[in-house]
């Protein structure tokens, strides 16, 4: 401790483990050498007052951004690279544009959706989903 400035304070909200500790160490470094904690969204905590609580808080939200920010980066470099390759995500059509034009075939003919479903072995809903989608 140097001498004229007053010692280091103690975080008196949240537990006492190595988790607050590394927190409780900066926190009073900052607060001895007379310096503010400044989050990257603009919130400011003065050090000075008892406010580790909300220090702790903003300093996990802060991380925890930077986490998703990172992983979301992460996940669409990785994409690009898939595309980039030729690769394209989703999950495989049920139906192939032979088995949509057979269904068209057979539905002009007079037969049901319902019954053009279970011969292409689908449920009606994706026979009727498929036949709008090529329809476009």
């Amino acid at each position: 401790m140097r001498s004229g400035l007053p010692g280091p304070r103690r975080c008196t909200h949240g537990r006492k483990d190595g988790r607050h500790a590394l927190l409780a160490i900066v926190e009073d470094d900052l607060y001895a050498n007379g310096r503010h904690f400044r989050a990257l969204d603009g919130i400011v905590l003065d050090t000075s007052d008892d406010m580790c609580g909300e220090l702790i808080f903003t300093v996990f939200a802060v991380i925890a951004k930077f986490q998703r920010r990172q992983i979301v980066k992460g996940t669409r470099e990785g994409l690009d690279a898939a595309r980039a390759r030729g690769r394209v995500g989703g999950r495989p059509r049920a139906l192939t544009s032979e088995q949509i034009t057979d269904a068209r075939i057979l539905l002009g003919a007079g037969q049901t959706r319902t019954a053009v479903a279970a011969k292409l072995r689908v449920s009606r809903w994706t026979l009727s989903r498929a036949l709008d989608t090529a329809s476009r």
